[in-house]
């Protein structure tokens, strides 16, 4: 059956063939097959069972697909006989061009798309060798018949496999699809991804530790964030947790997986999760935040960076101690150290408290948490992050997007308008952290308790709210 080019079906599937292409999870997404010309995808052979060049020839055939499923000369099928598997079709009517399947997890990593495509289950395969060009014997010219000799082609050595990275870990994870770009702009590929993760660990693991955590992979299309947890795989039976890995309940039906250690850590990185956002308390305390926490942020960085430093003045006024942190995107997160004894009810409170005095002196600049009725070329000014359902990125995490740009801790005095948050990237962190340390090193031993803060702005401030 013919899928339309006009239909939402095939918008839809061009969409995740779009997505996928530089996913570094693509072949378990997206299955290819191949055929001979003339056949259908009832003899087609799978990719994967290609003993060797399989992913020369995954490659080509996704690159074919990319560059044909738009094109006038082709149109998108679906099996009638064999639902879920996709074909090409050019001028040759009877060839069935490119074949391929999407994964069950398809559905959960799109799920925000209309008129998703079928999905298949994942099939086993038999391993194929491709014919190679046979000998041909010369005939003798001579009545005398000649003794032929037996030429015995000489076995060509293996490859050894990609020699395995340790990364000093006391548990075994084998890592694989090394050489898999992750950043395609940066040409940033997988080891490289694992090997900041290495260095950066110590400083990382702290805003990790103990805390419900929510997680992205790469992606060429922006995805949210998904919480951390065994149901994250629930759909890819070929991934099986190793007994060694930590949960903790985050409610009666829900266990959180923790983030304890480089062996939970570098587990995450495997199966291709790429930046970790954590929650604002621990879990053993999980009603009761241990920071607070403003995120800032507009389409213009000057006027995201005014709003930035106009926050700072107010809570040096208010004798607030403040941190201040890059997103890797596009603005700044501001944090407020707590000392983990009051509600989220008092610390939410708290940061509208004060979030409505910013809005008192810059009213023309800012909205809060994008509810005001005239947001264009405004900073939105969130403080709703402030509940026990709700993350931030995490310090030293790597962020989503083009570039392996870096959520990084920044002094208040680097705040400028010359400022660029893509410089601050797997690239310079390491320098930055030689020359200068970690500007979030004492972050918790300057505690405020919500509680009283929150007495104290009502009672000097309610005045003017």
């Amino acid at each position: 059956m013919q899928i339309r080019k006009n239909t939402k079906a095939f918008k839809t599937i061009v969409t995740i063939i779009e997505a996928c292409r530089e996913r570094p999870d693509r072949t378990e997404l997206v299955r290819l097959f191949i055929t001979k010309a003339g056949q259908s995808v009832k003899d087609r052979i799978n990719i994967q069972g290609i003993e060797t060049n399989s992913d020369l020839f995954y490659e080509l055939n996704y690159q074919a697909i990319v560059n044909n499923i738009q094109s006038a000369g082709y149109q998108l099928h679906v099996s009638d006989e064999l639902p879920g598997v996709y074909f090409l079709r050019g001028s040759n009517k009877t060839w069935d061009e490119t074949p391929f399947e999407f994964a069950e997890i398809i559905l959960k990593k799109f799920s925000g798309l209309p008129e998703l495509p079928a999905v298949r289950k994942k099939e086993s395969y038999e391993k194929y060798s491709l014919p190679t060009a046979k000998e041909q014997s010369t005939p003798s010219t001579t009545g005398k018949k000649k003794k032929e000799k037996t030429i015995v082609e000489k076995a060509k050595p293996i490859a050894p496999a990609p020699k395995q990275p340790t990364f000093r870990l006391k548990q075994t994870i084998e890592f694989t699809h090394l050489d898999r770009l992750i950043y395609t702009q940066a040409n940033l590929n997988k080891k490289g991804v694992l090997d900041y993760y290495d260095k950066i660990a110590d400083y990382l693991l702290p805003w990790l530790k103990d805390r419900a955590l929510w997680v992205r992979s790469q992606s060429s299309t922006p995805t949210e964030f998904v919480s951390l947890d065994k149901n994250l795989w629930a759909s890819d039976s070929s991934i099986t947790l190793p007994t060694w890995m930590q949960q903790r309940p985050i409610s009666k039906e829900t266990q959180s997986l923790l983030c304890n250690d480089r062996e939970h850590l570098f587990f995450y990185l495997e199966h291709e999760l790429l930046e970790f956002s954590s929650a604002h308390s621990r879990l053993k305390s999980i009603t009761a935040p241990d920071y607070m926490v403003f995120a800032i942020d507009s389409s213009e960085l000057s006027k995201t960076i005014d709003t930035t430093l106009a926050t700072h003045e107010i809570l040096k006024g208010l004798q607030l101690p403040s941190f201040v942190k890059t997103d890797g995107q596009n603005g700044f997160h501001i944090y407020i150290s707590l000392d983990g004894k009051s509600e989220f009810e008092k610390c939410s409170a708290s940061a509208e408290f004060i979030s409505k005095l910013i809005r008192l002196k810059i009213p023309d600049l800012i909205t809060l948490n994008e509810t005001d009725e005239m947001t264009y070329g405004k900073v939105v000014l969130n403080y709703s992050l402030n509940a026990i359902n709700k993350s931030i990125t995490a310090p030293y995490s790597l962020v989503q997007g083009s570039l392996p740009t870096v959520a990084t801790p920044l002094r208040w005095d680097e705040i400028q308008h010359d400022l660029r948050i893509e410089d601050f990237n797997i690239h310079t962190i390491f320098k930055r952290l030689n020359q200068t340390g970690d500007p979030f090193e004492s972050f918790f031993k300057k505690k405020v308790n919500a509680d009283e803060l929150l007495a104290r702005l009502e009672e000097n401030y309610s005045f003017l709210i």
